[in-house]
Formats: C-alpha cells, structure tokens, sequence
C-alpha cells in the first residue's frame, strides 16, 4: 500500500466518525426532549446518509426522478452490490430500510441502522420474515418510504438474482407504489464479493474514489396485481435499470 492510500483511510475514519457521532448524538438528544417527527428523522438520516458518501469520496450519477409523491407511499427496491447501496438509497429517498438480521450487532454500523430506523430480518426464520412483512406493512400505511434490497444478499456483477417475496406482500397490503433502482459501480472492488465487512470497507476507504451509476425508473402501481406479479415487474425493470445504469458509466 502506497503512503498516499496509507493515509486516506485514518482520515476518512475519522470524518465519516465524527459526522456520525455529531448527528447520532444530535438525534437521541431531541428525541429524548421532544417527540420527533418521521420528517425530522428522516432529515437526519438522510444528512448522516450524505455525509457517508462524501467521506467515501463517492462520486454518484443519478438518471431519473428523485422526488417521490407526497400523496402516495413508496417502497424501494434496488440490486444490491455494496455496503455503499444503503447510503445512497437513504440518501436519495430517505424513510427506513430493511437489513439483514446480524447488522444490528455489528460494531459502531449497527447502532447507527437502530438510530435510523432500519427494520431488521433474518431470512432463515420464518417467524422473522412474517414480523419484517407486518412491520413494513404497518410502516408504509402510515405513508414511510421503505428501501429494500429483494436479492436477499450482495453480488458482484449486473445480473439481478431472483427477489424474495415478502416486501412486495406489504407493498399489496399496503397499496404502495414500487420504486424500481438499478445500480451500477465502475470499480468491482467496491462490490462485497467474497470479503467480510470489515475487507469490504477497507477496500472502500482505500479507493481514491468510488464511481456509481444510479438509474430510477418509473412508480409501478401495485393494486390489482398478484404479489408474484409484483414482483417479477420489479425485476424485470431493476434489471433494465442496471443495464441503464451501466450504459452511463
């Protein structure tokens, strides 16, 4: 590792901790003041979300309309190929997103997803999976933006892997709309391939900047529609999404 790429990770540790603990703190003391609202939260989760990206040097080109209806509620759905996909969904969209079930123990990570709201869910547990529908279900009723990855798990490549069920049951119940994102990365080191997180982020750190191609389609409408239906829609336009997005880079 050369000195130049030696020194950027302690700095960017640095920043994107401090940024954190400055805001993590600013949102558990107005919560214990006042009752916050979803928008106020939603204001701090998206500014700590931004500021992720920027101490990541992340540098993201976005094709398409980022400003949801405030009439109806929404649930994201993108491919998932980073740790990085969170902060950029958080950041464009705000609302909740649904994690993997041991993220909430995950070191310094996990309490910042509890301080956003992140809903959790382990994927080998039915009792889980029926509790994340219920509570996604409950959250877009009550008008939240919900952002899910439905592959289930990170992969390295464009080629969008079958989705998972469950989000779009709640979306039915819920009457949302289905936002489809496809994403697309320059570099595939800033994918999680084989690494553990801890690998996976160093690479991120070490990067002198990490390039990604957002590209956001159009609502699809969910009433009338089967929950497979639903889905194999949402599919089939994140997948057109990532060859978009890809195209872009």
């Amino acid at each position: 590792m050369n000195p130049l790429t030696a020194a950027r990770i302690p700095l960017r540790v640095g920043s994107a901790a401090a940024m954190s603990t400055v805001l993590g703190s600013g949102l558990l003391l107005e919560e214990r003041l006042t009752a916050i609202t979803p928008q106020r939260r939603d204001e701090y989760v998206r500014r700590w979300a931004r500021g992720m990206l920027r101490s990541l040097h992340v540098e993201l080109e976005v094709d398409g309309k980022r400003t949801l209806s405030s009439e109806r509620t929404h649930l994201v759905v993108a491919n998932h190929r980073s740790s990085v996909d969170i902060f950029v969904v958080l950041d464009l969209f705000g609302g909740h997103m649904l994690a993997r079930g041991d993220m909430a123990r995950w070191p310094f990570m996990g309490t910042l997803a509890k301080l956003a709201g992140t809903l959790f869910v382990d994927r080998s547990d039915s009792g889980s999976r029926s509790k994340a529908v219920r509570q996604m279900a409950d959250h877009l009723q009550k008008g939240r933006t919900i952002g899910v990855f439905p592959e289930g798990t990170t992969f390295v490549d464009d080629e969008v892997r079958p989705f998972h069920a469950g989000a779009f049951l709640a979306a039915s119940r819920a009457r949302a709309q289905v936002v489809p994102v496809g994403l697309a990365y320059a570099d595939p080191e800033s994918c999680y391939g084989d690494h553990d997180f801890a690998a996976h982020f160093q690479n991120l750190l070490r990067a002198e900047r990490t390039q990604l191609s957002v590209a956001i389609g159009e609502p699809i409408e969910t009433e009338g529609l089967t929950v497979h239906a639903i889905r194999d829609r949402a599919h089939a336009a994140v997948q057109h999404l990532v060859h978009h997005a890809r195209a872009r880079l």
